[in-house]
C-alpha cells in the first residue's frame, strides 16, 4: 500500500499549494476562485471514490473474517469513527458486497455516502423478496443521479413500505421513542438552551410554525419596510428564537380549556393521487376524487400507491408525506371534516387550496397571497438545483415563462427561488 500513501501525500501537497495561493489572494480574485472551485470538486470526488473503495475493502474483509470480534467493533478501533458509525459502515459494506456489479460505480467518485447508503438499504429491502436487487439498486442509483441523494433515500423508504407494509409505522414509533426536548442553562446561568430532537410528525408541526412566522417577519421587513420584531432581532436564527417565544406566549395566553384541548396536525403533509388513474372506474371523479391533501390521505389502506407529479417519490398506501419530505402514517393525520385539515390539489392542471382556486388574475404582475401560500407548501424551498433554502429566506415567486413574454401568473408557471438564484435565473434569461 506504499503507492496509496505516496498518492495521498501528493494530493495533500497539491491541496496545500491551492490553500496557500488562496490565502495570499484577495476576495474576488478570479484565478484563486477558479483554483479553489476546481480543487473542491476534485478532492470531493476523490473522497467519494475512496469511500467506495473502503466499502469494497470492508465487505471483502468481512467475508474473510478480518476481525474475530466483528468487523464493526474493529473498525471503531482503527478509524476515527464512533462504534455506531463503524457498525453501519460494516453493515453497508456487507450488503453492497452482494451486488458486485456496483463496485466500479462506487469507486468512481460519482457516488457519495448518502447515495451509497441508499443502495445498501435497497439491497436489504429486497433480499427476502422475489425482486432483483441489482435491478432495484439500479433504479435507486438512477433516482439519485437525476434528483439527488435525498430523492434516492425517499425511494428506498417507499420500497421498504411496499415490500414490508407497516415499516413506516414501525419506524415512526422508534422515532417517537427517540424524540426529546431538553432545557438547560447556558453562559452564566441566565440564558436557556433548548435542545430538541423530534419525529417527522411533531417536527413538521414545530418547523411549520417557526418557518411561517419567520417568513412573515422577513417579508414585512424587506417588502413593507416595517418591523414586527424588536430591533435587536436581525438574523434568521434570532427570528427563530423570537418565533419560539411567541408560540409559547400564545399557549400561555390561551384559556385553560384551550390549553387542555387535543392538538392535531396542522397543514403538514402532502399526498398526491395519480393524475392518470389506472382503471376506468377511477376515472369517475364523483366516485374517486383525484385529491392531494396537505393533511394526508384518508383513503383505504388497500388503495393504490400514489405518484407525486412534481417528481418526488411515490407515496405508499396508508402513508402521507410531510411538507418537509418525511413519510409518516396517514392515520396520524386529522380526519376529513376536521377544521385543522387542509387540502391542496395539484394534478398538473387544477390548482386549489381548501377547494378554492388559487389562480385568479392571470395577468397580475405579482403572485397573490393565496398563490404564495400554495407555492410555499408545493415547493417547500428554493427550487434552484442544489439549493434548499427554506421559506425563512423570503423566497421569490418567479415566472418560468417570463411575464414580459406573456407568461401567465399561475402557480403552474411560478416557482420559488431565493434572492440569489432568482437573480441568477434572470441573468441566464437575458
Amino acid at each position: 500500500m506504499d503507492g496509496v500513501a505516496t498518492e495521498m501525500a501528493s494530493i495533500s501537497q497539491a491541496v496545500r499549494g491551492v490553500l496557500e495561493r488562496a490565502r495570499a489572494s484577495k476576495p474576488g480574485d478570479a484565478g484563486a476562485v477558479d483554483a479553489v472551485r476546481e480543487a473542491i470538486i476534485e478532492v470531493g470526488q476523490a473522497a467519494q471514490a475512496l469511500q467506495g473503495m473502503l466499502l469494497a475493502l470492508v465487505g471483502e474483509g468481512d467475508r474473510l473474517g478480518i476481525a474475530r470480534g466483528g468487523t464493526g467493533p474493529w473498525l471503531a478501533t482503527v478509524l476515527d469513527v464512533t462504534e455506531g458509525r463503524a457498525r453501519a459502515l460494516a453493515h453497508d459494506a456487507r450488503l453492497l458486497a452482494k451486488v458486485p456489479d456496483f463496485e466500479a460505480e462506487l469507486c468512481s467518485g460519482r457516488v457519495g455516502p448518502e447515495s451509497a447508503r441508499a443502495l445498501a438499504r435497497t439491497v436489504k429491502a429486497v433480499r427476502a423478496t422475489g425482486l432483483d436487487p441489482v435491478a432495484e439498486a439500479t433504479k435507486t442509483l438512477e433516482t439519485t443521479r437525476a434528483q439527488g441523494a435525498r430523492a434516492g433515500l425517499e425511494r428506498v423508504r417507499v420500497l421498504e413500505e411496499q415490500v414490508a407494509p407497516g415499516s413506516i409505522e414501525t419506524r415512526h414509533a422508534r422515532e417517537r421513542e427517540r424524540s426529546f426536548a431538553r432545557m438547560s442553562t447556558a453562559a452564566d446561568g441566565q440564558m436557556r438552551r433548548c435542545e430538541i430532537l423530534l419525529d417527522p410528525v411533531r417536527g413538521a408541526i414545530l418547523q411549520a410554525a417557526l418557518d411561517l412566522q419567520v417568513a412573515e417577519m422577513i417579508r414585512v421587513r424587506q417588502f413593507d419596510g416595517t418591523e414586527i420584531v424588536p430591533e435587536d432581532v436581525r438574523t434568521t436564527e434570532q427570528m427563530n428564537a423570537e418565533a419560539v417565544t411567541r408560540l409559547a406566549q400564545v399557549f400561555l395566553d390561551a384559556t385553560p380549556a384551550q390549553r387542555k384541548a387535543h392538538f392535531s396536525l396542522p397543514a403538514l403533509a402532502v399526498t398526491l393521487e395519480n393524475p392518470t388513474p389506472p382503471t376506468a372506474a377511477m376515472k369517475d371523479p364523483a366516485a374517486h376524487p383525484v385529491t392531494s391533501t396537505m393533511s394526508g390521505r384518508a383513503t383505504d389502506a388497500a388503495a393504490p400507491t400514489m405518484k407525486d407529479p412534481a417528481g418526488r417519490a411515490d407515496i405508499p398506501a396508508g402513508c402521507a408525506r410531510t411538507v418537509y419530505g418525511a413519510l409518516i402514517p396517514a392515520a396520524r393525520l386529522p380526519r376529513r371534516g376536521d377544521p385543522r385539515r387542509h387540502e391542496l390539489l395539484t394534478d398538473g392542471h387544477t390548482h386549489t387550496f381548501d377547494g378554492i382556486a388559487v389562480d385568479g388574475d392571470l395577468r397580475a404582475r405579482l403572485a397573490s397571497p393565496a398563490q404564495r401560500e400554495y407555492l410555499a407548501w408545493r415547493d417547500r424551498h428554493c427550487t434552484y438545483p442544489g439549493c434548499d433554502r427554506t421559506l425563512t429566506f423570503a423566497l421569490h415567486a418567479h415566472h418560468t415563462i417570463p411575464y414580459a413574454h406573456g407568461g401567465p401568473t399561475t402557480v403552474g408557471n411560478l416557482r420559488l427561488y431565493c434572492t440569489r438564484h432568482h437573480t441568477t435565473i434572470h441573468h441566464h434569461q437575458r
